[in-house]
């Protein structure tokens, strides 16, 4: 028998390996993700991305961890991201 690929709170937490209080602190503070509109149910692959983003697991390779301080620190606005990841992916002019 397959794992349901939505859980509710508890197995969530469960899920995560933590206790529900630190699985809704986590929500509150967006480290996972909300649970699902007019549900209380939370999807078992938006948690997995979750924490691959928390391990680090989606950190892009050629980044270097100076470029990345940068990228967490400058206060950059979305605009100014989008336009940078725009024009990082257009290479050398």
């Amino acid at each position: 028998m397959t794992e349901p690929r939505l859980m509710g709170r508890k197995d969530a937490a469960a899920y995560c390996g933590i206790a529900e209080s630190t699985f809704s602190l986590w929500v509150a503070t967006r480290r996972m993700p909300p649970c699902i509109p007019g549900t209380r149910k939370w999807d078992r692959r938006a948690i997995d991305a979750k924490l691959d983003e928390i391990s680090g697991l989606d950190v892009i390779p050629a980044e270097d961890r100076y470029t990345k301080w940068m990228r967490e620190n400058s206060g950059e606005t979305d605009l100014q991201k989008w336009r940078r990841e725009r024009d990082a992916g257009r290479g050398p002019r």
